[in-house]
């Protein structure tokens, strides 16, 4: 079929090709200028569904039964504090003081935040525990806070009995689990609560999913530099934001611990002398310190140590840590960023009504 001809100016009919091609450019250029701009592919950065062992799936009365138990300090010896006690909502779901303390006093490292803990694959700073459930220190032969006498110190069999003779909690463990509170269905319940503690909400998740406005012009700056000139991605990996693997990152030693060999005393390599887990960086604006040792205290001071690149003269530092050279503005927009991964409802989490 052959095309109509080209109105050109003034009603005048185009009917040359070389006419033809001119307007049909103008065309094309002005369809180009009104075309919506094809927005970056973030669908990477997005979090994905967490994913549950297949003998302990999600349901409603275990998450509700395990929101319970974490606020509860009848966990702990002589009622004494509670795992919300060193994971504090308002600080991230992070630990309130540089290093946490327990019946032993004051601890070697500090309280890492619940935050997209469902995520991980290694539990704790050195990773020595495989799952949730296994952190807890509930389950036979895995110390955790629970049990370690330094922390919670809990007699867990004992803690067993005292919630079975209870009977809002017994009844709660028969409609979560079918049966009375077990060691196995304490840690259940409360990984399965942690598991929902997930940072869908911070503004950075509503950004990679289409809403362009809901971080600042700063914060995607600084979320170039993260991923571009300040090297971040390099470990803090998306989208998680960590690569669930172990790194010396330089960090000075502080608190009562003259030395700290980290990842080393779970596997005896020597390439993991003084390297602990990377972090997510998740609600991590609301963190009242930083480091597996609590060394630093602000997001800027953060930025500062990985700029100036981490500490050279420890030998066993990773080879990632170079310095960066970021500008002034580069850092503020850096922290912007981070500042945007924080979910305002595991802030403002509350302790329900114990039994």
């Amino acid at each position: 079929m052959t095309p109509p001809p080209v109105q050109a100016h003034a009603g005048r009919v185009c009917k040359s090709k070389r006419c033809t091609r001119i307007i049909s450019w103008f065309v094309a250029v002005g369809l180009l200028a009104v075309a919506p701009v094809h927005a970056e592919d973030l669908s990477g950065w997005k979090l994905p569904p967490v994913p549950a062992p297949k003998d302990n799936p999600q349901t409603k009365a275990k998450i509700e039964l395990g929101h319970e138990l974490v606020f509860d300090v009848r966990l702990a010896k002589n009622d004494s504090i509670s795992c919300a006690g060193c994971h504090l909502p308002a600080a991230g779901g992070g630990g309130p003081t540089p290093r946490a303390f327990g019946h032993g006093g004051e601890l070697g490292r500090w309280a890492p935040s619940w935050v997209n803990s469902g995520y991980y694959d290694a539990l704790f700073w050195d990773g020595r525990a495989a799952s949730l459930e296994e952190q807890t220190g509930a389950l036979q032969g895995h110390m955790g806070p629970i049990s370690a006498p330094g922390e919670m110190g809990g007699d867990v069999d004992a803690i067993v009995k005292r919630l079975n003779a209870i009977p809002a909690y017994r009844k709660a463990f028969n409609d979560a689990f079918g049966e009375d509170a077990t060691r196995e269905n304490v840690a259940k319940a409360i990984a399965s609560f942690e598991r929902t503690l997930i940072a869908t909400d911070a503004p950075f998740q509503h950004f990679v999913n289409g809403d362009a406005k809901a971080i600042s012009a700063s914060a995607k700056r600084g979320f170039e530099v993260f991923r571009g000139k300040g090297q971040c991605v390099a470990c803090h990996t998306p989208p998680l934001l960590t690569d669930n693997a172990f790194h010396n990152i330089g960090v000075p030693q502080a608190g009562p611990l003259a030395e700290d060999k980290g990842r080393y005393e779970v596997t005896k390599n020597k390439e993991d002398m003084g390297a602990f887990k990377t972090p997510s960086l998740y609600n991590s604006g609301s963190f009242y310190f930083f480091m597996h040792d609590g060394a630093l205290s602000t997001l800027e001071q953060v930025v500062d140590h990985y700029d100036r690149g981490g500490d050279p003269k420890d030998p066993h530092q990773s080879p990632l840590i170079q310095p960066l050279k970021l500008t002034a503005k580069e850092r503020v927009d850096l922290v912007a960023f981070m500042r945007s991964l924080t979910d305002p409802r595991w802030d403002r989490l509350r302790r329900p009504a114990l039994p």
